[in-house]
């Protein structure tokens, strides 16, 4: 790692085509489950029994018993406050201007967001169930933590190793093995 002073500016370096690629594909798999997942999986306890035989606008009045809301809203303060404590860790905090910081932070947050209902819409597919949090929290919550660990140590190892597109400060813990 270089050593570069703290009043050094290092402008962000611009995004080629395979990072358009890559974002491009990221956002169409991310809509694609969400849009299967809507359409073929009930919240089987998230939706009143009533609501069945109800056409599907009509459920759509519920909107904030969506498991998948539910998650977001839950997600959204706990990922602002993740970001915020360890972003001083990573060396972009001290190269950078506020605005860049900033953007940062907010890129990083919804990014968190997006990975976490993607990994939650895989474990609703393969439960079958998008509120399968209520029926099988212990099996579907160890898969869904595994999937989401796995993702934060290859993106880690893909995005500080592989790519460099962002470093660690001196303070940043690290694992060795990792």
């Amino acid at each position: 790692m270089m050593n570069i002073t703290v009043n050094e500016y290092i402008p962000p370096a611009p995004m080629g085509g395979a990072e358009w690629t890559e974002l491009a594909v990221f956002w169409l798999l991310a809509f694609t489950l969400l849009a299967l997942l809507v359409l073929l999986i009930r919240p089987s306890a998230a939706q009143p029994s009533r609501a069945v035989h109800a056409p599907a606008r009509a459920t759509l009045k519920h909107w904030r018993c969506l498991p998948e809301v539910r998650l977001l809203t839950l997600g959204l303060p706990l990922e602002l406050a993740w970001e915020i404590v360890q972003y001083p860790l990573y060396d972009v905090w001290h190269h950078s201007d506020w605005s860049y910081i900033l953007y940062g932070l907010a890129h990083c947050t919804l990014g968190d967001l997006l990975i976490l209902l993607v990994i939650h819409t895989l474990v609703a597919a393969f439960r079958r169930d998008r509120a399968w949090h209520r029926h099988r929290p212990v099996t579907s919550g160890l898969a869904f933590t595994l999937l989401g660990v796995g993702y934060t140590v290859f993106s880690e190892i893909y995005n500080v190793r592989i790519k460099e597109t962002w470093g660690y400060t001196e303070l940043m813990p690290i694992v060795p093995w990792v």
